[in-house]
C-alpha cells in the first residue's frame, strides 16, 4: 500500500513539474511574441480634429473612450480570464491569459492557461502576425494537443476578432490606411478594414450612452467536424465599462455564434487590468 501511494505522490509530483515547467516555456513564449509585434508596431497619435470626418455614432464613442489628444501608442496589453465551451451542451472551461494588440497594423498574441482536469493543464496560443494566424494548443505546455497553422479562413477569422476586439485599445478605431467607416445612422456604423490577411467588415451598434454594445461579422469562418470552414454569422457583446489607462474600455465581453437563428455563446471574458505603450 505504501508503495502505491508513493507512486501516485511521484506522478502527482512529476506532473506538477511538468505543469510549472510548460508555464514557463509558454510565458517567456509569450514575450517573445510582444517583442515581435514591437517590432513591427507603428504609433497612432490624435487631436480633437482625428474624430471630424467619423460618422456621428463614432464620433460621439471615440470622443468618450479616448483622452482629448495623445499618443503616439503602439501596443495594448491586458490581463484577462474567463470561461469557453466547445459546443452549446458542453460543459464551460475556466482560463486565465493576457493579451497583447498591436494597434497598427493589425496584429495579436493571446496567451491562456485553462486547467480542465487537476494536475493536466493546457496552454493555448493564438494569434495573428504579419497577416498570419495561427493556433497552439499544449499539455502541460510542451505536448501539443492541436495545431493550426496559417491558411486563408484562419487568416482572416483572426484578422475579424481584432476588429472585434479593438474597442478593448480604442486608439486603433480611429481613421488611418487600414481602417475607414461607414456610417449606418444614428446607433450603427460599419468598421471596415483592409490588411494582407484580407479585408474584413463588421458592424458595430452603439447604446444609449453612445457606447458600443455590439459588433456583428456576417461571414466568420467557423471550423466543422470535418475540418472544413463556413462562413457563419458572429456577434460579440460588450459590457462594463471603465476607466483604464486612460481609455474607457469594456471589462466583461462575450462571442456568440448565430446558428439556424440559435445564439451559441462560447466565450465569456473578463479584463482585470490593461495599459498602453
Amino acid at each position: 500500500m505504501f508503495y502505491i501511494l508513493a507512486i501516485i505522490i511521484g506522478l502527482a509530483l512529476l506532473a506538477a513539474g511538468l505543469g510549472w515547467w510548460g508555464g514557463r516555456r509558454t510565458y517567456r513564449q509569450f514575450n517573445e511574441s510582444q517583442t515581435t509585434l514591437e517590432r513591427v508596431a507603428q504609433g497612432i497619435a490624435w487631436q480633437p480634429e482625428s474624430l471630424a470626418a467619423l460618422p456621428e455614432p463614432v464620433a460621439r464613442y471615440l470622443g468618450q473612450a479616448l483622452p482629448q489628444a495623445g499618443g503616439p501608442l503602439r501596443l495594448a496589453r491586458a490581463k484577462m480570464s474567463g470561461s469557453i465551451r466547445l459546443n452549446p451542451n458542453g460543459p464551460w472551461q475556466k482560463w486565465t491569459g493576457r493579451q497583447v494588440w498591436c494597434l497598427r497594423p493589425p496584429a495579436f498574441m493571446w496567451s491562456a492557461r485553462m486547467s480542465a482536469k487537476p494536475l493536466l493543464p493546457m496552454y493555448v496560443r493564438d494569434g495573428l502576425i504579419k497577416g498570419q494566424g495561427g493556433l497552439l494548443v499544449r499539455l502541460w505546455g510542451w505536448l501539443t494537443l492541436a495545431r493550426a497553422t496559417a491558411s486563408p479562413e484562419l487568416d482572416l477569422g483572426s484578422l475579424q476578432r481584432w476588429l472585434a476586439e479593438a474597442p478593448m485599445f480604442p486608439p486603433a478605431l480611429l481613421p488611418g490606411p487600414e481602417l475607414t467607416w461607414r456610417g449606418e445612422g444614428e446607433a450603427a456604423a460599419t468598421a471596415i478594414l483592409n490588411d494582407q490577411a484580407g479585408r474584413v467588415e463588421a458592424r458595430f451598434s452603439f447604446d444609449e450612452r453612445g457606447l458600443p454594445a455590439t459588433c456583428r461579422v456576417e461571414q466568420r469562418p467557423r471550423q466543422q467536424p470535418d475540418g472544413s470552414f463556413a462562413p457563419t454569422p458572429w456577434l460579440a457583446r460588450y459590457d462594463g465599462w471603465r476607466k483604464q489607462g486612460g481609455m474607457l474600455l469594456p471589462t466583461q465581453c462575450e462571442a456568440v455564434w448565430l446558428m439556424e437563428g440559435e445564439e451559441f455563446c462560447y466565450l465569456r471574458l473578463n479584463i482585470g487590468q490593461a495599459d498602453f505603450f
